[in-house]
């Protein structure tokens, strides 16, 4: 996963920020999965006060949203 900072990532086009996959740092860090938040794994911003916010394909959720979601995979995998 590539790492740039929150600058590097608006000085992209935003046909660049769409194909992005990777972590912005700057203070804070971001996880994008195609230009857009996204994490199943934990928290897709972390902000440096300790703040977290859940992500999903560019869709806020929750911690157990996300529990959910992951769940709601494994059993797609089973079938």
């Amino acid at each position: 996963m590539k790492e740039i900072t929150n600058n590097e990532f608006w000085d992209l086009t935003d046909e660049e920020r769409k194909k992005f996959t990777g972590i912005v740092n700057y203070g804070s860090q971001s996880y994008y999965q195609n230009g857009k938040l996204h994490r199943i794994d934990g928290p897709a911003f972390e902000y440096p006060d300790g703040y977290i916010e859940y992500w999903i394909y560019g869709i806020r959720t929750t911690k157990e949203g996300q529990e959910l979601y992951h769940s709601l995979m494994k059993l797609k995998r089973l079938t």
